[in-house]
This record gives C-alpha cells, structure tokens and sequence, in this order.
C-alpha cells in the first residue's frame, strides 16, 4: 500500500532528528508493507502551531485538495504530529485525513490507532501530554531568560539606537562588539549593551534635550527628524511611536530590562505591568543620566491621555470648586487641564463625568448635545451648499452612503472636523474616515477655534491608512491635500478634475 512519512523536528534533541524519524517509520513500513512514496518535512519547526509548519500545511492541503496519491501517513508518535495547546487541533487535522480515506499511523506508539476507545483514550492522553511537555518548557526558559536578565545579560533582539551588543566569554571578559545578524557560539558566551557610535549617541541626547529642554512634544520631534532624513540605523523612518518609545526606554540610562513585554507559545503579544519587569541598574554605560530619564518620565506621566480616571475626576473637581464654570470644550483654555472631549471619551459624557464628581453640572448636562447640534447644523449646510454649487457648475451627481458621487469624476464625502488646541496653543483637527464607504476622495470642513464658524476646507485625495480618526493640522493639510475658502471654489475643482480623469 502506499504512503506518506511526514517528519519534524524542533530543538528538542538528537533522538528526534529526521535521520532517526525516517528510519524509525522505514522499519515500521516494511513490517507492514507499506511502500513510501512521499514525505512531508518540517525540519527546525515548532509542534505549537500550523502556521509555521509548512510540511503539514502541504499535507493536509493535497490530502482535502483529493491530491494525495497515497492512502496512509506514517508519523514518528504523537508528539511529531504536533504540540498543539487544544488537543482538539491535533485531533481536527487527523480527523480531515480519516475523511479522506487516509490512516494515520504513529510508528514509535505502544498502541494501534484503530479508532477503538483504548487507543482513542491513549491518543487524547498523549496529546496533552505533548502540550505540557511545551508549557513547562516555556517556562522554564523564561524563568532561566529572568535569571540571567537579572544580571544584566541581554536576552536578545537587536540594540536600541545608540547602543550595540558586547559578546563577553565565559570568565565574563569583553570578546567582541557584536554586528547586525552576528550570534554568540557558546552556550557560556554571554551578551551585554556597550555604547554604540558616538553620532546615535549624540542622537540620543539631542532627542531627549528637544523633549526636555524645548519642550517640543513627540510628534513635533518626529516631523523633524523626518524632515531631516536623520537616519536610525538603515531607515530614515520617525513617527511619534518610535520617539515615545526612545524616550521611555530604561536602557538609555543603562539600566538592563526584560520582560515589558511577553508572547508566551505564540500567543497574542501582550504588554506586562511594571511590577512585572526584570531590571537590572547599571548594568552598562549610560546615554542619558537617571535624573534626566526620570524627569521624561515624569514628563510622560503629566501627559492627559496617561492619566488615570481618579486623577480626571479630582482634576475636575478642583477646577469647578475654583472656577465654578463648565470646563471648556478647548482643552488649550484652560493649562494643565484635559479638555471636555477628554472627560467625554473617558466617561461618555460630561454629565456623567459631574455625576462621578456629585456635582449637578451646568446647562443640564446638555453642553454636549449642543455643541453636536451645532457642528451638526454646520455640516448640513455645508452638504446643502455643496449640493446646490454642483449643481449650479452643471455637475452631475447622485448621493449615495452620504458620498456625493460624480460620474467620471471623483466623489466626495463631507466631513467635519471640530478644532481643538494643544497644551502648547497649536491648533489641531479630529478628522473621521470612513472605511467602509465607497471609494472617494474626504472633504473636510475645518471649524475656527470655538467650533461655531467654517475656517476653511481641504480636500484630501488619498486618505491617510488609520483605523478610524485623524489629527489634522495646518502642516499635514498642505501635504495631504488642497486648502480652499469656499464651497464654489471646491465645485470648480470636482468639475476641473472630472475633465482631467
């Protein structure tokens, strides 16, 4: 009869190596005459997961594709097939297989998988032996990963900017700086941080002090290193992400840490709580002196989006005592202080918010629903006044999804973006996009400061790729779209467009 071997292994040791599978299931084959006419290989490759193991994908694939020329798969034992955490997947990918008219068959098992409720009991019991064996392995490693965390040891990963990998031997002694893609040989050779070259190290400092001693905020200092095409390492890419995390990151006070962040058998990654952090304090020259770091921490921490609710709310609380008057909707009004949008996001309202606080609030909570009903009045109107300069350019157009769709031409879809101010007076944008509309081009209406007056309109061609909102300032308007004055100029524009596409 014909066969299929399939074969894996991970790390685990010798006496699962291919060589020793292959032979293992050569021996069983021809004690039951079995002729193998294909083998489906997974060398170097975990039993955790499927999607990493690109022999089994091929095997189940010709096996529910029909393509099998074969009607038994030979396996090594039950673990070779896999160490999946749910039993049931293992079971799933063998029951596709039996539906197929194809048997599995683990060579190296002390039992026959007939199907018979001994053998099914054994298989349920082997498989979740498997998946322990992997569990308490991952442990393990971690537990040994902290152990030597806690010294200072890196654990892996390439350097942060500014610093580089020192290989040390086993007397603990300097060998050599590490480069990009080079490993360690020796299970005794251990891996530190070491100052990288003295430009990223400049680098760093002149970021911290453009944080500290400027006071420019994180995304200010990313537009100007990317204006700049300063480089980090081979890229010249910054966002406001990579500074944060530039910023918050321990080791450019050298201070070794580990475990901020775990993805324990390939599940979700996952960011731990501080407590949880292995740290080890100088561990290796520092970039940025401690009392500089804590002051950016400190810094990060006054931020509004880092605060905590209680915080807000006793936040709030003291500003009614003092002031005794709504908290206004511009959060740059008011220094030091989250906006109302702010305690909105948080609490869902502003009434909610005073309730939280046993104040009765002002206007009848209804402050909210007015300044809606106000941005909603603007729209409007601007929807109508839209409408009626198409249709006076001799434009035609049908409205569909809230898009104002020209044939041949492009289609528009307004939106409103209320202004806000930042803790440094700069004016910002929340601009909403809308996924799952048709294909359009986003017509912006901006308001003035106070959001009760049209400041101005942008039409933006090619949406920025975010999940949902926007910030929007004077800046990214100008490089993502056309600024207009008035709705009669934006009605040439779609005309002028629709005869240039």
């Amino acid at each position: 009869m014909r066969a299929a071997q399939y074969v894996r292994m991970s790390t685990e040791g010798q006496e699962y190596s291919i060589a020793n599978q292959k032979a293992a299931i050569q021996a069983y084959a021809a004690s039951h005459q079995f002729e193998i006419v294909r083998t489906y290989a997974d060398p170097a490759k975990s039993g955790l997961d499927i999607k990493h193991r690109p022999g089994l994908q091929a095997l189940i694939d010709d096996v529910v594709g029909g393509n099998a020329d074969f009607k038994v798969v030979l396996v090594f034992d039950v673990s070779r097939w896999g160490r999946f955490q749910d039993s049931d997947e293992a079971a799933c990918y063998e029951f596709l297989c039996k539906r197929a008219g194809i048997a599995i068959h683990y060579c190296a098992e002390p039992f026959t998988n007939d199907g018979t409720l001994v053998s099914s009991f054994l298989k349920m019991v082997k498989r979740t032996m498997a998946a322990e064996y992997l569990r308490e392995l991952s442990a393990k490693v971690h537990v040994g990963q902290c152990r030597l965390a806690a010294k200072g040891y890196k654990m892996g990963g390439r350097p942060r900017l500014g610093l580089r990998r020192l290989l040390l031997d086993s007397e603990g002694r300097p060998k050599m700086v590490l480069k990009y893609g080079e490993r360690k040989n020796l299970a005794n050779e251990r891996v530190v941080c070491t100052l990288g070259p003295a430009k990223e190290v400049a680098l760093v400092r002149k970021i911290y002090s453009m944080f500290l001693d400027d006071g420019l905020p994180v995304r200010t200092i990313a537009r100007v290193l990317k204006q700049r095409a300063v480089k980090r390492g081979q890229s010249t890419y910054w966002d406001h992400n990579i500074v944060r995390r530039l910023l918050t990151d321990p080791q450019y006070c050298g201070c070794a840490v580990f475990n901020r962040r775990s993805e324990k058998l390939r599940s979700k990654r996952v960011a731990n709580p501080r407590e949880q952090w292995v740290l080890h304090p100088n561990a290796f020259p520092a970039i940025i002196s401690r009392e500089r770091f804590e002051r950016a921490q400190q810094k990060f921490g006054n931020m509004v989006f880092r605060r905590s609710d209680e915080r807000l709310l006793e936040e709030l609380k003291e500003f009614l005592e003092s002031q005794d008057r709504p908290l206004p909707f511009n959060g740059g009004a008011v220094p030091g202080m989250a906006c109302a949008s702010t305690y909105e996001r948080r609490f869902g309202s502003m009434a909610a918010a005073y309730a939280r606080i046993n104040h009765p609030g002002f206007l009848g909570g209804n402050e909210a629903l007015i300044r809606r009903r106000v941005t909603a009045g603007l729209r409007t109107q601007m929807v109508q006044d839209l409408g009626r300069e198409m249709a006076a350019a001799r434009i035609d157009f049908v409205i569909t999804e809230r898009v104002f769709q020209v044939p041949g031409g492009p289609s528009l879809l307004p939106e409103t973006a209320r202004c806000f101010s930042t803790p440094h007076g700069h004016l910002r944008w929340e601009v909403r996009t809308w996924r799952g509309k048709p294909r359009h081009w986003l017509l912006v209406m901006r308001l003035q400061p106070g959001n009760s007056a049209v400041m101005d309109y942008v039409i933006i061609r090619k949406i920025p790729k975010v999940r949902r909102d926007f910030t929007l300032d004077d800046e990214l308007a100008q490089g993502i779209g056309k600024i207009y004055t008035s709705i009669g100029e934006i009605a040439k524009y779609v005309a002028a467009s629709r005869v240039a596409d």
